[in-house]
């Protein structure tokens, strides 16, 4: 006899915690909430994901995991980068919808185990960043003479315009973010 195959994927199931923490935030999500929005029972989340804060590492774990797949897409390189990070942000709508991402980031910053999950898609976004920098730089679209410094630039306005964006939502994200973006790499641009 064959295993019972699962109701629902972890990627439901995560997809569907992400959308609940936008909605409510991370202090309000509660295991029902999830449960509620895919129809699976609050026991399937226990045995999955162990508790509330194994959902959110799980969250994190997965962010993690598929930062590179944001910079696999077609295109010149600096064409990749901007619709990497751009798309990153995506699905951050409104102002309230960042309210709850920051109050997810402080979360992660306080919590230990969160915090290494925090750090490696930080690890990530900068090495992914770095590679598709150093693409640009190899095939003559980009003149700088230190890539590692100005990864770091690209990165620091990456997030800066998220935080800004939380605390002066005008326009949207991804338009803040690619103008930040532009600015940042135009004095190297070839």
């Amino acid at each position: 006899m064959s295993p019972r195959p699962l109701a629902f994927t972890d990627d439901q199931l995560l997809d569907a915690a992400a959308a609940a923490i936008a909605e409510i935030g991370p202090a309000r999500l509660t295991l029902a909430d999830v449960a509620d929005r895919t129809g699976a029972s609050p026991a399937t989340l226990i045995k999955r994901f162990g508790s509330k804060k194994g959902l959110l590492a799980a969250l994190n774990t997965r962010a993690a995991g598929t930062v590179g797949e944001a910079f696999r897409r077609r295109g010149t390189p600096l064409a990749r980068l901007e619709a990497a990070l751009t798309g990153l942000a995506g699905g951050i709508d409104t102002h309230q919808q960042m309210a709850h991402h920051v109050a997810f980031l402080l979360m992660d910053l306080t919590d230990p185990e969160l915090h290494d999950h925090t750090r490696a898609f930080a690890a990530g976004l900068r090495a992914e960043v770095r590679r598709v920098l150093q693409e640009a730089a190899d095939s003559g679209q980009l003149h700088c003479p230190d890539l590692d410094e100005l990864a770091d630039a690209v990165v620091t306005a990456y997030h800066g315009s998220l935080i800004t964006w939380a605390i002066e939502p005008e326009g949207t994200l991804t338009d803040r973010l690619r103008r930040r973006l532009r600015f940042t790499l135009a004095p190297f641009r070839a």
